[in-house]
């Protein structure tokens, strides 16, 4: 009884130990608060298990100038071609786990280029008739509804994380545009008349086939330090058919009809790199630099195919990441456009407000 007493009490002890270092092993139950108000520098690429994120953003450009096709800039203001663009977006992710989460996003976008005017005079025996032609192309419209799912290395997050992304565009939104609002207006005087012709073409926002999107993201920290590295690619699923709208003018009234034709989307390569500061646990200062680049893809003209131009555009994004409590945060962004080649070269602001919450949480 004495040995077996003793060995009893030993048991209990190594027992009671183990016990103590299990308990030591357990993860501590999740803090919904400290999740929520975890500072960039120390949060993962996705969204934390039931994590769910809303988030509206607008955008708003100036379009001033624009490089052509050799990469000069041209100033559009100095033609009087300049005019703003107008871009918003909803996006609603969740976390299914600590390293898996999908989303859902679409986008509404309003812009108009105006082209310069011209004016054209012919001079006979009797009379001098003088022309103005007036250009507005306006894209207006919901965009295609785009569901993905992003997945991150599945460790715990110190100074290392890795996520790849997978999507598709539906082609859920209009594609097809509209009939063009031409209109003509003269004047007779007693030498001359006067004839103003103004263009009016209204475009829409959707791609008109599905679009596949592949991304994949890298981030490194040390202390309040932060590195990140994105690259994207966008590839049209199919060739596409859409309607290109023809007019004709006779006795100062505009006939229209539509002729079919065929395309080929380009892809479209996005690049971006990004360094943060986080100043204090709820204000985060970053420096963006963004690589845009469209390649490949072709449309139709009159029975010919037709390469699309390469687009290129580099601009330097200064933004910040302010939380304003521990559901709602504010991001902003200004961009710069610093080269580029066959694309507008605009200012604009970006601002997102996002808004988050555990909602199976207590």
């Amino acid at each position: 009884m004495k040995y077996l007493s003793a060995l009893l009490l030993i048991n209990l002890f190594f027992f009671s130990s183990w016990l103590n270092a299990e308990g030591q092993n357990i993860p501590p139950a999740r803090d919904k608060y400290q999740l929520l108000t975890m500072p960039y520098n120390q949060r993962q690429l996705t969204l934390y298990r039931g994590q769910l994120q809303a988030k509206a953003g607008y955008k708003f450009a100036v379009r001033a100038q624009s490089f052509n096709a050799d990469g000069d800039l041209v100033y559009l203001k100095n033609n009087g071609t300049g005019s703003v663009y107008h871009y918003y977006f909803i996006n609603l992710r969740y976390g299914l786990t600590n390293f898996i989460e999908m989303g859902a996003e679409t986008n509404f976008l309003r812009r108009g280029i105006r082209e310069a005017t011209i004016t054209v005079v012919s001079t006979t025996l009797t009379s001098t008739d003088r022309v103005t032609v007036n250009k507005l192309t306006e894209s207006k419209g919901h965009g295609d509804i785009f569901l993905y799912t992003t997945v991150r290395l599945p460790i715990r997050y110190k100074w290392f994380d890795f996520g790849a992304t997978g999507g598709l565009f539906l082609p859920s939104a209009k594609y097809e545009p509209q009939k063009p609002a031409n209109t003509i207006t003269s004047a007779s005087l007693s030498s001359a008349d006067t004839y103003t012709i103004n263009l009016h073409y209204n475009n829409t926002n959707g791609y008109g086939v599905p679009v596949y999107l592949v991304s994949a993201v890298s981030k490194c920290s040390f202390r309040k330090f932060s590195a990140e590295a994105e690259w994207a690619m966008r590839t049209p699923m199919k060739e596409g058919k859409n309607i290109r709208w023809e007019e004709t003018l006779t006795e100062k009234a505009f006939s229209y009809y539509d002729e079919s034709y065929s395309y080929l989307l380009s892809n479209i390569y996005t690049f971006d790199v990004s360094l943060h500061y986080q100043a204090t646990g709820w204000f985060n200062i970053n420096l963006n630099g963004s690589f845009f680049r469209t390649k490949g893809g072709w449309t139709e003209y009159w029975g010919n195919k037709y390469e699309n131009p390469e687009k290129r555009l580099i601009n330097l994004e200064p933004g910040f990441e302010l939380q304003i409590s521990p559901s709602l945060t504010i991001y902003q962004v200004a961009g710069f456009p610093l080269s580029g080649k066959n694309s507008d070269a605009p200012f604009y602001v970006f601002t997102t407000v996002s808004f988050n919450m555990f909602p199976f949480m207590r």
